[in-house]
């Protein structure tokens, strides 16, 4: 059975990287508590129980140190988080068992002042971890139990004036701290809930944003922005850039016929066949009603554009079985293409938009390239 609770994976996530920001404040108090212990145990016990184990356990909180270093910026998977914080919720009560065996042996053995050392330490050091370390849930309540199990039977075992005070007054402070870390723990997880729930409509609402809700391809401004960018791309190259509007031919008796419902029906088709002709080079894009556009980089002779044409021309072509009917579709294309930044991807698209102009005027159907030494008394 798993020591850690089992949040959900963005909650998981938050503690984790929370705990990971805490780790080095956790082994900085661990090595100077035991720093102390060394000096305060130093010349009354065994110098073998003096130094050695608290060296082995400053040793150790070293190398958690460096393992922190090197892995605080990753990002693993939820399982792996999960794994991560189980195996530290482990060594942390086989760390408490430890401290616990150790002080009853040592209590015995050691003077006044190293008996008031060591219930400061099993306190203070247990409370420090407990509070720390509360997103693994219950592995931290029990450290905190067997450290203070520990200050408290030393209050019973030593020298100790008024012990059930002393004894009172421990669990009355822990206690108290084990309910504010509580709330505390809660108030993270209401924080980090809302952090998230904040975030994903922040997500929604830029993915709305730049995408059209119809077709779920990329949006008209979106068109806008990345053609400039991989235009200005494309003129540290070798190659052309592309900006294509195709226009969906006679989609308005559909409308008429069989309504608006059944129109939108095959702009989404449309859009799902258009995005699976999508590569790396090449990017579609809804504009508006049945307008859509697209650019890439082609060459001089235009083969990359004729070839995405094509392919664009027989995936529309399929039939289509829309709530019943039997329709079919086709697409005509205008394009401008230029080899270098003069020309504004706002420009391009006005001279794509003239070329479709052309290509409706010539019959529909095919593709019409506007390049830059072609005017339209030319194209005509």
């Amino acid at each position: 059975m798993s020591l850690l609770q089992k949040p959900d994976a963005n909650l998981l996530r938050a503690r984790y990287h929370s705990l990971v920001n805490d780790v080095p404040v956790v082994i900085f108090t661990a090595i100077s508590a035991l720093t102390i212990q060394m000096v305060a145990l130093q010349g009354e016990i065994d110098w073998k129980f003096a130094i050695l184990p608290p060296m082995l356990r400053l040793a150790i909180g070293v190398i958690l140190l460096w393992f922190w270093y090197k892995h605080r910026h990753d990002q693993p998977p939820i399982e792996n988080i999960r794994k991560r914080l189980d195996t530290a919720s482990t060594l942390l009560i086989l760390a408490g068992l430890f401290t616990f065996w150790r002080s009853l042996y040592l209590f015995p053995i050691t003077g006044s002042f190293s008996h008031y050392f060591l219930i400061v330490h099993n306190t203070l050091y247990g409370l420090c971890f407990a509070f720390i370390l509360s997103k693994l849930g219950a592995a931290a309540y029990a450290y905190n139990v067997l450290l203070i199990g520990a200050a408290v039977t030393c209050v019973f075992r030593g020298d100790i004036e008024h012990p059930y005070l002393v004894a009172m007054l421990i669990l009355v402070f822990e206690v108290g701290m084990l309910l504010t870390m509580r709330a505390s723990n809660k108030t993270f997880d209401q924080w980090v809930n809302a952090t998230f729930e904040t975030q994903s409509l922040l997500k929604e609402n830029q993915r709305l944003a730049q995408q059209d809700v119809l077709t779920a391809l990329p949006n008209r401004r979106q068109f806008f922005l990345q053609a400039a960018q991989q235009q200005a791309e494309s003129s540290l190259g070798e190659h052309c850039f592309v900006v294509g509007i195709l226009d969906l031919d006679h989609f308005k008796p559909i409308n008429d016929q069989y309504g608006h419902h059944i129109g939108d029906l095959v702009l989404s088709e449309v859009g799902k066949r258009l995005a699976a002709i999508h590569t790396a080079d090449v990017q579609f894009y809804r504009l508006g009603g049945d307008e859509f556009a697209f650019h890439l980089l082609s060459d001089c002779e235009h083969l990359r554009l004729k070839q995405v044409c094509a392919e664009i021309s027989h995936a529309l072509s399929q039939t289509m079985h829309i709530d019943e009917r039997v329709l079919t579709v086709s697409a005509s294309i205008g394009a401008c293409s230029t080899c270098d930044a003069k020309l504004s991807a706002q420009t391009m698209y006005e001279h794509a938009d003239q070329a479709l102009y052309q290509v409706k005027r010539a019959g529909r159907g095919h593709l019409q390239i506007y390049s830059e030494p072609l005017d339209l008394k030319k194209m005509a």
